[in-house]
């Protein structure tokens, strides 16, 4: 993260969770590659439940193998240090 980025971090952790949440889409939007539509906060839970929905799927099916948390972080830690 950027020394800049970096700075902005204390201003942000003061800010209401509204006022996160409005600039959490605010950002959100600014890398949007489509036609620059905002998602609603019910429109990205909704999102969210669908993309979790696939996920079990993929894990019942047998599409997807889960990775018990310390194995995870352990390979994180090796990756990225």
């Amino acid at each position: 993260m950027s020394e800049a980025a970096e700075k902005l971090k204390p201003l942000l952790a003061a800010l209401t969770r509204g006022e996160r949440t409005e600039l959490v889409t605010y950002l959100i939007a600014l890398n949007d590659d489509d036609d620059g539509e905002v998602l609603t906060p019910e429109e990205w839970e909704a999102a969210w439940i669908e993309e979790c929905d696939r996920r079990i799927a993929d894990l019942d099916s047998g599409k997807a193998k889960a990775v018990p948390a310390d194995e995870f972080m352990q390979r994180m830690k090796e990756k990225y240090g």
